[in-house]
């Protein structure tokens, strides 16, 4: 069975809406958003071995020109294999990274808006897990969880994060500057709030756009940085809010791991200043001291035009 995917009017507006694939995989139900999904491999032959590599990752394929390792999520997270069914591959990009997500089962797309999304801090309530960022239900007795692939991809490749550090020189322009972070990824938002505490900005940090929104109405904020995916409130649907509020000149900057030119371009619709992709931090920086300071000039690819450039526009489900 083949499920369309309206992509255009899914990229056009800040209307707070979600759409999540769900996929099986250990017997379990997880959920990804769609505009995080490259492609899907329903018939992957065969995986070359890479030796040397974190248990969880099986090999790697050829994908016309790039190669893209694959990670046996059910493996990574720790769970029991309950089946014996052929496998399929999600390949996702995160980061400017392409990687392949080992799944049992392709399921379904819903529709969602982001307040009917479950924070799952509040629903944990300080148990010890990393992984599971949020909860969908489809029904009311069944419930998909949704991860967070950015800490996973973190963990399966420290480097990133210990190497970025050292590339960001000392930037004076931030130095009692107030900035208010909205990002829903513990790893992340730690490492904005520490990059940004060491440039001696004055930070505030909110892990949802909703929570970020109520702090924005009654603060005075130098610049915005906000991630795309968020649960109550998502990136865009706060940019248009604050755009629409009476500090709309303030620059915002969309700062996600979702890096391709239909995310810019929505950026751009919505009237954030700039898009940049996660995880490059000192071309964040940069752009958001040029922002405060007037001296930013756009990027080429902040194009005019509303693209579908990886958006999935075709899944066949099972």
């Amino acid at each position: 069975m083949n499920k369309k995917l309206d992509a255009e009017s899914y990229l056009k507006s800040g209307s707070n809406e979600l759409r999540i694939l769900e996929y099986r995989t250990c017997g379990m139900s997880f959920g990804i958003n769609i505009l995080k999904v490259d492609k899907i491999v329903s018939n992957l032959e065969e995986l070359t071995k890479v030796p040397e590599t974190h248990y969880a990752v099986k090999g790697m394929f050829r994908d016309i020109n790039r190669l893209i390792p694959v990670v046996d999520l059910g493996a990574f997270l720790g769970l029991p294999i309950q089946n014996d069914k052929k496998p399929k591959v999600i390949v996702t990009e995160f980061f400017g990274m392409f990687t392949g997500f080992l799944v049992e089962q392709i399921d379904w797309i819903h529709h969602f808006n982001w307040e009917n999304l479950i924070d799952a801090e509040k629903v944990f309530a300080g148990i010890d897990q990393q992984y599971v960022i949020g909860i969908v239900k489809p029904t009311e007795d069944r419930m998909v969880l949704l991860l967070d692939y950015e800490t996973i991809l973190l963990d399966l490749c420290p480097h990133i994060k210990e190497n970025m550090p050292s590339e960001i020189g000392v930037i004076p322009g931030f130095k009692g500057k107030r900035i208010l972070i909205a990002e829903d990824s513990p790893a992340v938002r730690s490492m904005l709030v520490n990059e940004l505490t060491d440039l001696e900005a004055i930070v505030t940090a909110a892990p949802d756009g909703e929570k970020a929104w109520d702090i924005f109405q009654n603060e005075k904020f130098d610049a915005v940085i906000c991630d795309v995916e968020m649960p109550q409130m998502d990136g865009l649907a706060l940019t248009l809010r604050i755009r629409q509020s009476d500090q709309a000149e303030i620059p915002v900057v969309v700062y996600s791991s979702i890096g391709d030119m239909g995310m810019k371009a929505r950026a751009k619709f919505l009237k954030a200043d700039a898009h940049i992709t996660k995880l490059n931090m000192d071309l964040l920086l940069n752009t958001v001291d040029q922002l405060m300071q007037g001296t930013y000039i756009p990027a080429e690819d902040m194009t005019n035009e509303i693209t579908t450039a990886k958006v999935v526009e075709t899944i066949e489900l099972d």
